[in-house]
């Protein structure tokens, strides 16, 4: 008991003193203790409202803030079409879409939606909050995450980071939130540092990350889920989380991680509420 919280003590006050083995440690710890610690309980800072978008205008997203996330070469990003078919706003929601639409000129089997911030809004350290819904579906893959402004900062991917707020596939019970770089990624593209959380699949829910210069925190309605630690001493490696990242909202789906598509379940949809970033505010 009195080992559990001086390491509670550790967590709140955040003692820099640990290694790479006492953050293994730590961060298991955190998945028993996490259903019990909460944006209340471990942050009493005050922040300052960065960035914003929520959602109420009608038909195009706010293009001052957004852009199409491109179709190109990765899993995730096969599918993506540059059209307000897979993007809109409406009923206060940003929706984002995946369906089997033909679509003249366009040949691929599936079209799909994302937008990004990428050359519009970056930020180092702060607090995300997405509140977002989605259905369920074979070969299904909703995100809500952050890349590199400068992708090859220290190196192609996964070497100049990943946070993956939230993801999930197919069908499952839980959400995913993940943490890739060139220390804990391997050649398969998983990710040791990771955690899967549930999530109340029939409803909105809010997906958060805490992020500062020792640590990146992970909720899910607020509740505590996973912490990835900066390693003392740190390489570029297990730390490249030291440059502006931006944020991208995806629905994507039949390839890579979710696999195939089971073409019965479509469309598959995300929809967005609000997005919210934070940092904290100054003290003399």
């Amino acid at each position: 008991m009195k080992t559990a919280l001086f390491i509670l003590i550790c967590l709140i006050c955040n003692l820099p003193c640990r290694t790479a083995a006492e953050n293994s440690k730590i961060n298991l710890f955190h998945e028993h203790l996490a259903p019990s610690l909460s944006f209340g309980s471990i942050d009493t800072a005050k922040w300052n409202l960065i960035f914003s978008d929520e959602f109420n205008s009608s038909d195009r997203f706010d293009t001052t803030k957004w852009s199409f996330a491109p179709r190109w070469s990765p899993a995730w990003a096969k599918y993506l079409t540059a059209s307000p078919k897979y993007v809109r706003q409406e009923s206060g929601n940003l929706l984002l879409r995946m369906d089997k639409q033909v679509i003249e000129n366009d040949d691929v089997p599936y079209h799909s939606g994302g937008i990004q911030t990428a050359k519009k809004f970056n930020f180092r350290y702060g607090k995300v909050e997405v509140r977002a819904k989605f259905n369920q579906g074979k070969g299904s893959w909703p995100a809500i995450w952050m890349m590199p402004e400068h992708p090859v900062a220290y190196g192609d991917w996964p070497n100049s980071g990943e946070i993956d707020i939230m993801e999930h596939v197919n069908k499952e019970d839980k959400v995913h939130q993940t943490i890739h770089n060139g220390a804990v990624t391997g050649t398969d593209g998983g990710s040791t540092a990771t955690e899967k959380g549930t999530y109340n699949t029939e409803d909105f829910n809010i997906y958060a990350i805490i992020w500062d210069v020792t640590k990146i925190e992970f909720y899910v309605n607020h509740v505590l889920r996973y912490t990835y630690y900066k390693s003392i001493p740190s390489t570029a490696a297990q730390w490249p989380f030291d440059k502006p990242f931006y944020l991208i909202l995806n629905q994507s789906g039949g390839a890579g991680w979710p696999g195939a598509i089971d073409d019965a379940d479509l469309p598959f949809q995300m929809e967005v509420d609000y997005v919210r970033v934070y940092q904290k505010q100054k003290t003399n």
